[in-house]
């Protein structure tokens, strides 16, 4: 399980397109974990996520969720049955 830390840092990665200038516990814990690898680029090593730390992402954060319908019915349902959404 991932730490509040590493979490954090999976964003970071993700959301930052700059080199890397140290390489933390966190870092280092996401790759040995297949999350995260390195790039060499003409400005320094850069992370990267991996297919896994993309998809890891995307389930937590519900990126890439195209149907938003079947939430909307689900609170519909909620609204009709006498709750709040």
């Amino acid at each position: 399980m991932l730490s509040h830390h590493e979490l954090a840092a999976l964003l970071l990665i993700r959301d930052a397109n700059t080199p890397l200038h140290t390489l933390d516990s966190d870092f280092l814990a996401l790759a040995r974990y297949q999350l995260v690898e390195m790039d060499a680029g003409e400005r320094g090593y850069a992370p990267r996520l991996t297919s896994l730390g993309q998809e890891v992402l995307r389930r937590l954060t519900h990126d890439g969720h195209d149907n938003h319908d079947d939430h909307d019915q689900r609170d519909d349902r909620w609204n009709e049955e006498g709750g709040t959404a």
